[in-house]
């Protein structure tokens, strides 16, 4: 007799346990490919470059788990059991982007999934006929403006209303919530201004009402923070920043419960196909690997370049969680075991500021960040652009306001082309 298949969550709970025991950068290098069970135990996962799979009867076709492209893949498999163990969830799932994880995250939470009512019965989902019932989430002023725009431009025509406020402050938190709330998004640290938010303070108010909480990691990567642990319902990651880590791909992840990410798999996501291609599956895992020998020479960069600029005459502000003037820097000791190559800057004139960013040699002017290549921006002329000046005033992004991502070079040398663009002005 033929042993019969596992299902997906035997193998997934035998692949938990296997790994639990071992220490992050064991699991870093080996979970999920140790060996990589769809193959002939091969040292690297494959690029499984196929949109369906074929059996030879019915019978065999329900006995396996890879149907369709759009939901499984056996490369993004692969990826998606190493980010899980690797944040401590029971599973996640690898889509197309930051942005695709932030949006099917979000979905999952605040919108029901009808299923199968006709169409003059779904008339009592519309928000306006319960106006006195519109679900409500909270956030940071401060936000990425990929996400806020997702928050405030398109959710509230899908009836959800969005309350923004200073998540720093827990009594704000606090007094925002209420029966309606179904969601609490945090952003730790925060992009571009470097706040640091308390996890499990926020997951514990809004749990009161049982609502979620979901954080973006990544700024931190599972490298410098868990939030699982510290008591997140769902972890998104952009993917493209510091798990990847070469600046070659796009890429997002979701990580959560069982029971939510198969929804996310199998209704949200099939629905709206923001599906990862295997090929850049396959650049992720390959990245993955360095991973934390990368944050922690990214965060000791960060930090000799933070401790610069912080004494620099003619820098006017530096936001880094590393730094004991940070406003939040105990807090980021606490729930941070680093803190990562991000840094907030400001100098003290728009004049200076324009010149400043003209006459950088080594550091490369550039959107995007957790690269190995630093990248600085202008925030008001670059990610901020098309937001009103209401809006980056309510976001305490200021007109010299820089975001640098600090790269692998060495920090005498970034040091050195600060310090000759400073010079100039």
């Amino acid at each position: 007799m033929a042993e019969k298949k596992k299902d997906v969550r035997q193998i997934n709970q035998e692949n938990r346990e296997k790994w639990e025991k071992q220490k992050f950068d064991t699991k870093l290098i080996r979970a999920g490919e140790d060996p990589y069970p769809e193959t002939s135990y091969s040292i690297r996962t494959p690029i499984y470059a196929t949109k369906s799979y074929t059996y030879s009867s019915l019978s065999e076709l329900l006995a396996n788990r890879y149907f369709y492209s759009r939901t499984e893949n056996p490369t993004l498999f692969a990826l998606d059991k190493k980010l899980a163990i690797l944040h401590g969830g029971e599973r996640a799932i690898s889509v197309a982007s930051g942005m695709a994880a932030v949006h099917l995250a979000c979905s999952s939470v605040l919108q029901k999934r009808i299923e199968r009512l006709s169409p003059n019965r779904i008339k009592k989902f519309f928000p306006q006929t319960n106006p006195d019932k519109i679900p409500n989430m909270i956030i940071h002023t401060n936000q990425y403006t990929g996400s806020y725009r997702l928050f405030t431009r398109i959710y509230p025509q899908m009836g959800i209303e969005t309350k923004s406020i200073n998540m720093c402050d827990l009594s704000e938190v606090k007094k925002a919530i209420n029966n309606q709330t179904k969601l609490i998004f945090i952003e730790t640290p925060a992009n571009p201004t470097v706040d640091i938010l308390d996890i499990q303070e926020c997951a514990n108010l809004i749990h009161e009402v049982g609502g979620k909480c979901i954080v973006d990691n990544t700024w931190a990567s599972p490298a410098l923070q868990l939030p699982m642990e510290l008591g997140a319902d769902l972890v998104v990651e952009s993917l493209t920043k510091y798990i990847n880590g070469h600046g070659d791909c796009l890429g997002g992840a979701i990580i959560g419960a069982d029971n939510n990410i198969r929804n996310i798999r199998y209704f949200w996501l099939e629905t709206q196909g923001q599906v990862l291609s295997p090929f850049n599956a396959w650049l992720i895992l390959r990245g993955v690997r360095t991973l934390s020998i990368r944050m922690a020479q990214h965060s000791l960069n960060a930090m000799k370049v933070a401790q610069y600029l912080e004494k620099h005459p003619k820098v006017l502000k530096v936001a880094y969680p590393g730094l004991e003037s940070h406003p939040n820097h105990k807090l980021a000791k606490k729930q941070m075991s680093d803190f990562g190559g991000m840094i907030g800057f400001e100098l003290k004139s728009e004049d200076a500021s324009k010149k400043f960013i003209e006459v950088l040699k080594l550091i490369k002017v550039g959107v995007s960040l957790g690269d190995t290549t630093s990248l600085i921006e202008y925030t008001s002329f670059m990610t901020g652009v098309d937001l009103a000046k209401w809006e980056r005033k309510s976001m305490n992004i200021s007109n010299t306001h820089f975001r640098f991502s600090v790269g692998l070079e060495d920090p005498d040398d970034l040091i050195d082309d600060l310090s000759q663009a400073l010079a100039q002005l």
